[in-house]
């Protein structure tokens, strides 16, 4: 039997407005054996018996009498896949199959030993809130905006631009007092109407609001608005001075296209909406401001002057610097496309993009990362990582640029079935830029060891390229590739990656090397400092921290969801390195929690206050297992949206580390686990063999004040000299868990002590053995 099966995805929406039906639409009907096209020219397509759909299912859509549901992968819990499956069998079918098929990874195999915990029991209700200050603050700050520009602009004057984003006009016109709009009119009006405008506040703003914050937010809501509005809008950024070079390739790269207005580089040339948007002063979660769309050029009707779409599917930027990434294959409707050029239908928005690039550095050791206005760092310079104090991991300093949108090269063949997959990279995780604040005013106390602080701040993503070497981009016309590409193409003359008629060939002598696509978004962010003691270290960049600080990240993501009852996906954590001396040497470690609602919805800085609670919920998390798992499982800390790091999930490491901060005390770590790690150690050695020692398990030692000692592996040589092998707990390095191996380190000169690290063994058991045989031969 054959069958005819079409996508059902946001991917194929309507790319011009005079689009009767989009692709989906279309699909969607002939699946119902309804012909899209009427009239006298109407061809009667094809029906379609299968769509192939992503989770655009999933918000509720009934589409006929649908009896079949096959899910290619697991979803990401128990609700999904109830409005997944459920869109089988809506219309009284007597027969409605579901089939799940689980892939490769931990989270999909999880599920499909264990299906019963996808397909039964209690959903959680999603909640809604209401009482959110924050939130209602700036709902507020663009009340008083939208009627301040009503009043004052009633009638739409013609010279106006007419886009959305100009309606405010600029940010220098609003600062200086030369537009309509300005501050200084502003002000004067909200004086004039503030009774009345507080009335008409009141009157909508949430009854869920206590009594207290509602009191406050009409009470400060003029200055609080001015306030923020003269913050966002201050011109506190320097004119930036393009530093000269001698590279050939780069004699040009900012010489703009012939026929383009070329922006004029300056920080306050933008629209004032767009800047208070940035600037988090405005709501902005229900009006997604940072969508990059990635464009398939119709060539059949493209002309230069107005390029028409094929396909235009957008994401929210810090996806699409993965999903769209240069070199990235995206499907669409069966066909294969690549993404290989930096677009947007508006000339000027790459041209701007290119004007506000910045220099960005990244350390290699500890990830820590952070941007640079031009000028402030020189093009290449490599520094000491501000973070973890290593030299010389700084850098190399990149050009890094926001891209406005992507798009298929014109001159590149759609494909069915590609011979090769290109090597593709993915952004980072949002990374948090700020100094450690010297401060300690701005610093609320938890305990001796851990301390909080509210912050509103920009987070970092950036994609570096594949083999982190970034990408070559031709500023002439878009064009971009990994510059790790063996087969470079933007070295010499190439195709223009739009429809140009008049001239199709672009010189190439615009191209800039090495560049890092990336952007950055205001959120409300908590930041723990935590401090630890000798044995324990965090020592940056060391795997044992990176385990210890990623789980207990989650741990506290997990328990500030419960803490605050919302959903586990508004609030995110991260973890860096202090920004001190003492996070340098490892004493010192920082994690960060915040609102993954784009501006901030206020969620963080409810935990400052609660940060003794926070942490000991952590720690029942990780102490409580009901699976009493031997590192982490989905019933205490693994998730969909974490399975890529569930190799660094151990709560065990997370319970070491949570329980010193919150008693101050080095607790044991987990005793049984430890044996099991010793007899895997000691099994390895002796498969291996090695004839000039012998090893023994749970082994007697005496020293030379004839103190009989109990260890727990000895390596006897055949001479008779003896070396005693023994674990340390995962962030006790050099450590030794056992009492009398420690006194042995400290008494004994005649016996060779060797400490392995107990993540090492469990992580590598193979360097971990290596390590001891080389340690007992020397």
């Amino acid at each position: 039997m054959a069958l005819i099966a079409a996508e059902h995805t946001a991917q194929l929406n309507a790319p011009q407005n005079e689009d009767v039906f989009s692709k989906a639409e279309e699909h969607e009907l002939l699946f119902q054996d309804v012909a899209p096209a009427l009239g006298k020219r109407a061809v009667r397509a094809s029906a379609i018996d299968v769509l192939s759909s992503t989770t655009t299912m999933e918000v509720g859509i009934d589409i006929g009498q649908l009896s079949g549901v096959a899910l290619r992968n697991m979803p990401p819990g128990r609700a999904n896949y109830q409005q997944r499956s459920g869109r089988a069998g809506r219309r009284g079918n007597a027969v409605a199959t579901v089939v799940a098929f689980g892939s490769a990874d931990s989270h999909d195999e999880h599920y499909f030993s264990e299906p019963d915990s996808m397909i039964r029991g209690e959903v959680t209700d999603p909640r809604l809130t209401l009482d959110n200050r924050e939130i209602v603050r700036r709902h507020i700050r663009a009340f008083l905006l939208q009627n301040y520009h009503q009043d004052r602009i009633p009638e739409i004057d013609p010279a106006q631009p007419h886009d959305l984003f100009s309606v405010l006009g600029t940010v220098s016109g609003f600062r200086s007092g030369e537009a309509v709009l300005n501050i200084g009119d502003f002000k004067v009006w909200l004086t004039e109407n503030e009774d009345a405008l507080k009335k008409r506040v009141a009157s909508w703003i949430p009854g869920e609001l206590s009594p207290e914050d509602r009191t406050a937010l009409l009470g400060e809501m003029k200055d609080d608005c001015i306030e923020a509005i003269e913050s966002a809008i201050r011109s506190d950024q320097k004119m930036a001075v393009e530093p000269k070079t001698e590279e050939a390739d780069e004699a040009t790269e900012e010489s703009p296209e012939e026929g383009e207005d070329r922006p004029v580089q300056s920080p306050d040339n933008g629209q004032l909406l767009d800047r208070l948007l940035y600037r988090g002063v405005l709501p902005r979660y229900a009006f997604p401001t940072d969508v990059a769309t990635f464009h398939v050029f119709d060539l059949a009707r493209s002309t230069r002057f107005r390029p028409i779409m094929r396909f235009a599917p957008s994401q929210g930027l810090p996806i699409a610097l993965s999903q769209y990434a240069p070199g990235k294959q995206i499907w669409i409707a069966g066909k294969c496309y690549s993404s290989g050029a930096i677009y947007s239908v508006m000339g000027t928005e790459r041209f701007g993009a290119w004007e506000s690039k910045r220099l960005y550095c990244e350390c290699r050791a500890c990830g820590f990362a952070k941007t640079y206005a031009i000028g402030e760092i020189e093009r290449g310079e490599k520094r000491d990582c501000p973070a973890c104090g290593t030299e010389n991991t700084f850098g190399e300093a990149r050009y890094w640029l926001r891209p406005p949108g992507f798009a298929h090269p014109v001159d590149i063949e759609e494909m069915t079935s590609p011979d090769e997959i290109p090597e593709t990279s993915y952004a980072t995780r949002a990374k948090l830029t700020m100094e450690t604040p010297s401060d300690d005013a701005k610093w609320t106390t938890v305990n001796e060891r851990v301390r909080v602080l509210r912050e509103r701040k920009h987070l970092l993503v950036s994609n570096t390229g594949p083999k982190r070497d970034g990408y070559s981009y031709c500023v002439k016309c878009g064009r971009i590739e990994a510059s790790s590409d063996p087969t470079p193409l933007l070295a010499a003359p190439h195709r223009k990656p739009y429809p140009d008629e008049k001239e199709g060939t672009c010189e190439g002598a615009g191209t800039t090397r090495h560049i890092v696509l990336g952007t950055d978004f205001i959120t409300d962010i908590v930041l723990f400092s935590m401090e630890v003691a000798a044995p324990l270290s965090l020592k940056p960049g060391q795997y044992p921290t990176d385990v210890a600080l990623r789980t207990v990240s989650e741990a506290l993501a997990k328990a500030a969801s419960q803490l605050l009852e919302i959903e586990p996906g508004e609030l995110m954590a991260e973890y860096r390195p202090s920004l001190t001396p003492e996070g340098r040497d490892g004493l010192k470690a920082e994690v960060f929690l915040y609102d993954t609602l784009p501006g901030g919805a206020g969620f963080a800085s409810q935990l400052v206050d609660r940060g003794a609670e926070l942490f000991q919920r952590a720690l029942r998390l990780v102490k409580t297992c009901p699976e009493d798992c031997d590192a982490s499982c989905y019933r205490c800390l693994r998730s969909f949206k974490n399975k890529f790091e569930h190799r660094l999930l151990d709560r065990h490491v997370a319970a070491e580390l949570l329980e010193f901060l919150i008693t101050g005390a080095l607790p044991d770590f987990d005793r049984d686990r430890l044996k099991q790690s010793t007899l895997l150690l000691y099994n390895d050695l002796l498969r291996q063999g090695h004839e000039e020692f012998d090893f023994k398990l749970d082994a007697s030692v005496t020293t030379k004040g004839k103190r009989k000692l109990s260890v727990p592996i000895l390596a006897t040589a055949k001479g008779g000299r003896q070396t005693v092998i023994a674990l340390s707990a995962p962030l006790a390095i050099n450590y030794p868990d056992a009492d009398s191996v420690r006194e042995l380190q400290h008494t004994s000169d005649d016996i060779q002590v060797v400490v392995v690290n107990e993540l090492l063994v469990r992580g590598n058991l193979p360097a971990a053995t290596r390590e001891v045989r080389q340690s007992v031969r020397s």
